[in-house]
């Protein structure tokens, strides 16, 4: 993947993260959530040990990127939208 649709695809997700983050929140906390301080939300921990693999935490912008990635082959990433990765 070339350099700038990698950094298109991790500003989207981290857009997705923002999203999801305020769809589980009230509409006061909702407008303290950013795209710069979403991280300070989200567990330190981004990944999990499962079944003797490790493996990438649900809900995370390494997670939604991967989700991306997947819808990239089908569609432009113009027209992905949040609904497209969950």
């Amino acid at each position: 993947m070339r350099q700038i649709k990698t950094k298109q695809v991790r500003k989207l997700s981290k857009q997705f993260v923002v999203e999801w983050l305020k769809s589980m929140l009230t509409a006061e906390e909702q407008k303290k959530v950013s795209v710069d301080n979403y991280e300070k939300y989200l567990p330190e921990e981004r990944h999990f040990y499962a079944n003797n693999k490790l493996m990438v935490s649900a809900y995370t912008p390494r997670w939604f990127a991967q989700r991306i990635k997947k819808v990239l082959r089908t569609k432009h990433i113009d027209d992905i939208t949040y609904s497209d990765v969950i």
